[in-house]
């Protein structure tokens, strides 16, 4: 029976694998205006960990999701999952139930605990009660199987977006130490005094890690309803940290302008402590 559903979930991966490569090619290229809008910035891969037992289900999940531009390690149970996150850093774990060495939803509890990555559950389990006990425990989203790769690593994308890089609790930026905890920015004894919207802006830029964000992304970030919201809020919001910042220094060599596309910090690092 198990050798009959691994066979037809592999059958099911090959099919959608083969329609997404047929629609690429369709596709007209857009290498050239993605390089004229922004020609000086390249984004790192999002690293991803896909955990799932069943080996051809495993290998369809890490290539569709590499053919979508992540960065992707693997694991087949869940001691490999433990090791890989305490050996690696990760914005975003795939992770499968059905585990032959662990609970998939006490594991998903496990990984949940503390500073973590993304989490997003994609399983055969397609009731509503396991639904629900995933997501009670900290799951991000919930995926029933099959996957479609495109849909997976847009989701991935969202959550990471939502979440912001995991472990960087303290940046400095020039001479201000951003507190993401905390949600402060101080110099010495100067607070900044930023808004909620001023910081949502400035914690999603540090997150970034000196990548450009979008101001759609950003958008994403302040407004509950970015498709009702003027986009020109953005603009606004990052011109009066420049002001903020720039009272202890020059404000435009810590907030840098993509043009036409978005924000990127300047000199970010992280903070002890």
């Amino acid at each position: 029976m198990k050798l009959r559903r691994a066979t037809a979930d592999r059958l099911t991966y090959e099919i959608i694998d083969g329609a997404i490569r047929a629609a690429r090619a369709l596709e007209p290229s857009t290498d050239t205006f993605q390089e004229a809008e922004i020609p000086s910035v390249q984004s790192p891969a999002l690293r991803v960990l896909v955990v799932e037992d069943e080996a051809l289900i495993r290998g369809a999940l890490v290539l569709g999701l590499r053919q979508e531009g992540l960065d992707v390690a693997e694991a087949g149970d869940a001691a490999s999952c433990r090791a890989a996150m305490k050996s690696s850093r990760f914005d975003a774990v795939v992770l499968d139930l059905g585990l032959p060495d662990a609970d998939g939803v006490k594991l998903a509890a496990e990984l949940c605990a503390g500073p973590r990555p993304g989490l997003i559950v994609v399983t055969r389990r397609a009731e509503m009660g396991a639904r629900i006990e995933a997501l009670d425990v900290g799951a991000d989203d919930y995926l029933v199987k099959p996957v479609h790769y495109p849909e997976l690593a847009a989701r991935i994308r969202s959550v990471v977006r939502r979440r912001g890089h995991p472990g960087r609790r303290k940046v400095q930026l020039g001479a201000w130490l951003v507190d993401l905890e905390a949600r402060t920015a101080t110099a010495d004894a100067l607070s900044a005094g930023l808004t909620r919207g001023e910081f949502d802006i400035l914690a999603r830029l540090a997150d970034a890690e000196g990548r450009v964000v979008s101001r759609d992304d950003l958008l994403e970030v302040i407004s509950r309803n970015p498709q009702d919201s003027d986009p020109r809020s953005v603009d606004m919001l990052v011109s009066r940290l420049r002001r903020k910042l720039g009272q202890v220094a020059s404000h435009d060599e810590l907030i840098a302008t993509a043009p036409g596309y978005g924000y990127r910090l300047n000199g970010a690092s992280d903070a002890a402590g």
